[in-house]
């Protein structure tokens, strides 16, 4: 009897411990987790107290204006989410300003599905209720496409709308190919638009046309429509990289760019290139980034969807990089 109580006890004590190294490894859990998400609170915390210096450096005498976070901004302008960091709304308040912008906030739509029943207002209320289901609103409660415009001429299946801001009109070119009653339909620049100027796959985006002429040359597509060649993307400078560059900057740019582009395909891993990196291997390029996704076709996604936008004041510029070259030189780095 005195034996099996012992051993009872070594059960017990064998249990205690199993238990408490479960514990001990959900401790270790949450705590990176906690870290993680403080990292990303002191993150956001920079990008608003910067945001709020540039406010307060551009803001006129004596306006009174709100931080970041509470929808101030330049002039009194309100602040959006780009994807990256908060920038200020384009001010679409005045007449003037509307007009003047109003060619780069028309957007060229194809393989409109006339047979099926679609008109300007089916269009309009689908083309809004899927930007607000994807947060890409200013407001969620205001439609953003101001206008619709079907060409009904025999054996035409196109048209155009106007989308009210221009952060809103480069959001809804990330719906190029949304499903409108079982049909893939074209949403694109028309090339008499000057949207801004950004380089995906080395090749300027937002100027670029068919060069075509005469009444029907605003119907013309852009003449490049971005394709990854490969699941690894290139970034250059993302970062610029000085002596009070610090390796938190380093870090919040991997994170940055894991969660932006992250949201539009899926990426396996981040590399950016450090100063060592540079010096063990001539080439490589101190504050450029290689994102390395799943798939060429998330490649893709993420070079259409992200490729345009900027990055702390920077443009983004994308192009693909070979597979074979980043596995042998590259990925042993990271």
């Amino acid at each position: 009897r005195e034996g099996g109580g012992g051993g009872g006890d070594r059960e017990r004590e064998r249990g205690d411990r199993k238990e408490k190294g479960a514990k001990d490894k959900k401790t270790k859990k949450r705590s990176a987790s906690s870290e993680s998400a403080e990292r990303s609170r002191e993150r956001e915390k920079r990008r608003r107290k910067q945001q709020q210096e540039y406010v307060n450096k551009n803001r006129a005498p004596g306006q009174a204006g709100a931080a970041p976070g509470g929808g101030g901004g330049v002039g009194g302008q309100s602040m959006f989410w780009d994807g990256f960091q908060w920038v200020p709304r384009a001010d679409t308040g005045g007449a003037n300003d509307v007009n003047a912008n109003r060619k780069n906030r028309r957007l060229y739509l194809g393989n409109l599905p006339y047979h099926l029943g679609v008109t300007e207002d089916s269009f309009s209320k689908q083309l809004y209720e899927t930007m607000r289901d994807r947060g890409m609103c200013n407001d969620p409660n205001q439609n953003p496409v101001l206008h619709v415009w079907f060409a009904r001429d025999k054996g035409a299946n196109y048209g155009f709308c106007e989308v009210a801001s221009m952060e809103e009109t480069e959001r809804a070119l990330q719906l190029d190919g949304i499903m409108v009653l079982g049909v893939p339909v074209s949403i694109k620049r028309p090339n008499d638009s000057m949207g801004p100027v950004g380089m995906i796959g080395g090749v300027p985006v937002g100027l670029q046309g068919m060069g075509m002429q005469g009444p029907g040359a605003m119907l013309a597509l852009p003449a490049v429509q971005v394709n990854a060649t490969s699941p690894i993307i290139h970034i250059n400078e993302i970062l610029k990289v000085d002596d009070k560059t610090t390796k938190d900057d380093y870090s919040d740019v991997c994170e940055d760019m894991a969660e932006g582009c992250g949201a539009h395909g899926k990426v396996l891993g981040v590399m950016i290139i450090r100063p060592e990196h540079a010096q063990s291997r001539p080439g490589l390029k101190p504050g450029d980034v290689y994102l390395r996704c799943a798939t060429t076709d998330d490649a893709t996604k993420v070079m259409r969807a992200m490729g345009h936008r900027k990055y702390d004041g920077r443009q983004i510029n994308m192009s693909s990089f070979e597979e074979g070259k980043f596995n042998a030189e590259l990925l042993p780095m990271m």
